[in-house]
């Protein structure tokens, strides 16, 4: 068969969804073996059906790229598109075809001003991956989406931001044209693109709070049967500062169902976003801890502190304050001094028995004591004054480690070990 043919035969078997493995892996093979001689035109059709079926064959693109590379201006701008976006269905990044590919667009304006969004945003976000940055290209394709965007659909925008929100690229006049645009379509967003549009504005740095809990009454107004979504909006509202107690509140009771199914990080960022919010939802914050406790295994020694003290702060002491604490003390070598203190308050207020923990604790904070802050120091004298604890071990000792001007704080700090009130 001739390219032509081969470019023919597999249009019509992408059409008609053939999906015999092995006569898709023989036209591929094929193909490798004639690439020298296929036109390019015929090339980037084929991997074009290749893409639409759903088969991948690496060696084959891997081929195609390299005659590609080698003869660039044969491509026009889409075929440049649709190849670049056949190569990331196949999960395939060639730093130096996207290099060739961006110099080739970048020379055709007129022509990148004709693609479809979904080629931009496949073609930005193969690039970021790769490392590869046109600043050129990015602005033209920035500038080119900003004047089409009354005219982009939910999907649109989701990929759009998504792109940008993901590459953390600063452009202040298209995020303000996306968040514009998105604020007027907030109800013709399918739940699925909710989530991951609150997290792209977020990560991008969208400013505007309304916006994105808009997005987030909106997901709430409709059924969901992914955990990841609400875990998804709990942190990204966080993150910019939108989530107060009420739509914290609002968002927990859509969210109950699918607190057992979060993973080790998604719990301990939930227990600080609740406990930044002030979130009132019991049933919720009791099932978070709960599955906290199953967790412990899997936190990392900062997500372990994070959900000692939000759980203490949250008043979950009767369900965390067994394992929480016995988890610091065996684990209490992964900690650096700050944490430690940090720890050590938490623990007084989790544990009906802090001073079982405390002195573990204590003595692995000794080696730090030179670079805590005021604030650690204030951590560790809260514990014991909270603990009301009356043995001591070596207090004076300790307070002459400390040697700090906050005398004050070393001077709670041994009241509290004597047991002192406050």
């Amino acid at each position: 068969l001739e390219g032509s043919d081969l470019q023919l035969l597999t249009v019509s078997l992408a059409t008609s969804r053939f999906r015999e493995e092995k006569a898709w892996t023989e036209i591929a093979s094929i193909v490798t073996k004639k690439v020298a001689e296929i036109k390019v035109g015929d090339l980037r059709k084929i991997a074009g059906s290749f893409s639409v079926a759903r088969k991948t064959d690496h060696e084959m693109l891997a081929a195609i790229s390299s005659r590609f590379k080698e003869s660039p201006d044969s491509l026009n701008c889409f075929s440049w598109a649709d190849f670049l976006f056949s190569l990331e269905r196949a999960g395939m990044r060639d730093a130096e075809l996207l290099k060739v590919a961006a110099d080739a667009m970048f020379s055709k304006v007129d022509a990148l001003k004709r693609l479809k969004t979904n080629f931009i945003t496949t073609f930005v976000g193969a690039s970021i991956d790769a490392g590869v940055v046109h600043q050129g290209m990015l602005c033209v394709l920035s500038q080119i989406l900003v004047l089409r965007m009354e005219s982009l659909n939910a999907d649109d925008l989701s990929r759009v931001a998504l792109t940008w929100g993901r590459a953390q690229l600063k452009d202040d006049s298209l995020l303000q044209s996306v968040s514009g645009a998105v604020r007027k379509k907030v109800s013709e967003f399918p739940k699925s693109r909710i989530s991951f549009t609150i997290q792209s504005l977020s990560s991008w740095g969208c400013q505007d709070k309304g916006l994105l809990r808009d997005l987030a009454f909106a997901w709430t107004s409709m059924p969901s049967e992914k955990p990841r979504d609400a875990s998804h909006i709990i942190r990204a509202l966080a993150k910019s500062e939108a989530l107060d107690g009420p739509l914290c509140d609002h968002i927990a009771t859509c969210s109950l169902q699918f607190v057992p199914h979060f993973d080790a990080g998604s719990v301990a960022s939930i227990f600080r976003a609740c406990s930044q919010a002030e979130c009132t939802h019991v049933e919720f914050l009791e099932a978070l801890a709960r599955t906290a406790v199953e967790k412990v295994p899997e936190f990392t020694a900062h997500d372990l502190c994070t959900v000692a003290f939000a759980g203490a702060k949250l008043s979950l002491g009767p369900i965390l304050g067994s394992s929480i604490p016995k988890a610091a003390v065996e684990r209490v070598s992964e900690f650096d001094g700050a944490q430690i203190a940090l720890m050590m308050r938490a623990v007084s207020k989790l544990s009906d028995n802090p001073g079982k923990f405390l002195p573990a604790l204590e003595r692995a904070a000794l080696p730090h004591v030179s670079s805590l802050k005021a604030v650690d120091l204030r951590n560790i004298a809260m514990a014991w004054a909270k603990a009301q604890a009356a043995e001591v071990v070596e207090p004076a000792a300790l307070a002459d480690e400390f040697r700090v001007g906050s005398n004050n704080i070393v001077q709670r700090y041994i009241d509290g070990r004597l047991g002192n009130k406050h």
